[in-house]
C-alpha cells in the first residue's frame, strides 16, 4: 500500500460530488466504497489502486491506505457471487423466503374470523402433533409423528397455495434463479467493459450492499471491508446478513 502525496492546495471533496450529483463513474464499484474514518467515497487514484478521496485531495483524514482495484473487485464480487448469485445461495434464500411467508401465513390465519375449516383442522392437528413430538407419546414413534406432520403440513401448503398471496410468492420465488443469471451476466458484461452492462451492475452492487461497502485501516497497514449483504436485493431486480472482511 502507497501513501498520497500531500497537496497545498485548499481541499473540495470534488469527488464525492461528482458521485452524489449524477456523474458517471467509470469504474463497477466506484461511489460502492467508503472510508470509514472520514466517510467520504474511494476512488481511482491510479492506474491500478483506490484510495481515501479526501486524503488524496489534501483534506482532513489521515487514512492514507490504498488497495488494488484488482484485489478489492475480486473480494467484493467474490462475496456476492457466493453469498448471493451461488445457485445453493438461492436455494437457501429460496428456503428462509419460504419459511417466512408461511410463519406470516399462520399468524393470518390465527386473525382470520372465518378461515376455512379445513385449515384451521390443518393447524390444529399439526400444533397436537408437535405437542407430542416434543413430549413423547407412548403410542407413535419419533419418525411417524414426524411423518405425520409432515403430511399435514404438505396438506396444508397446499390449501395456502390456492391464496392469492401464496400463489403470488411462489411466482417470486420461480423468478430468483432467473434474476441472479441476469445480475451475474450483468456484472460478467460490465467487467469486460460494456457501459451499459456497468450501469446496471453498479445498481445491483449498490442495492446487494444497501449502498455502501466501508473500509476500515487495522494496525497492521492493511483495510478491513464492513458491509451488510442484502439478501432480499433479487426481488428488487425483478432480512439481512451482515459480513466483512480483510482485504
Amino acid at each position: 500500500m502507497s501513501s498520497s502525496r500531500a497537496r497545498s492546495a485548499a481541499w473540495t471533496p470534488w469527488n464525492r460530488k461528482h458521485v452524489q450529483s449524477g456523474g458517471k463513474p467509470k469504474y463497477l464499484l466506484s461511489g460502492l466504497l467508503r472510508c470509514a474514518a472520514c466517510d467520504a467515497c474511494y476512488i481511482v487514484v491510479n492506474a491500478r489502486e483506490y484510495g481515501c478521496s479526501t486524503h488524496h485531495d489534501g483534506g482532513p483524514c489521515d487514512n492514507r491506505v490504498r488497495v488494488s482495484r484488482e484485489h478489492v473487485q475480486d473480494v467484493i464480487l467474490g462475496k456476492l457471487r457466493k453469498d448471493l448469485l451461488a445457485p445453493e445461495s438461492i436455494g437457501q434464500i429460496a428456503q428462509d423466503m419460504r419459511a417466512c411467508w408461511a410463519e406470516q401465513a399462520r399468524k393470518q390465519e390465527t386473525k382470520m374470523v372465518e378461515a376455512p375449516r379445513e385449515l384451521q383442522e390443518l393447524s390444529g392437528r399439526i400444533a397436537r402433533l408437535r405437542d407430542r413430538l416434543k413430549l413423547g407419546d407412548p403410542d407413535m414413534a419419533v419418525d411417524e409423528l414426524q411423518a405425520a406432520i409432515d403430511r399435514a403440513e404438505a396438506k396444508r401448503e397446499e390449501l395456502l397455495a390456492q391464496q392469492p398471496v401464496a400463489r403470488h410468492s411462489a411466482k417470486i420465488l420461480k423468478m430468483l434463479p432467473k434474476a441472479a443469471e441476469v445480475a451475474r451476466r450483468e456484472i460478467a458484461e460490465a467487467l469486460a467493459g460494456n457501459s451499459r452492462a456497468s450501469l446496471k451492475a453498479r445498481v445491483i452492487l449498490r442495492e446487494a450492499y444497501n449502498g455502501e461497502i466501508r473500509l476500515v485501516p487495522d494496525e497492521h497497514g492493511g483495510l478491513m471491508a464492513h458491509w451488510n449483504l442484502s439478501k432480499t436485493a433479487l426481488l428488487r431486480g425483478v432480512g439481512t446478513g451482515n459480513s466483512g472482511g480483510r482485504i
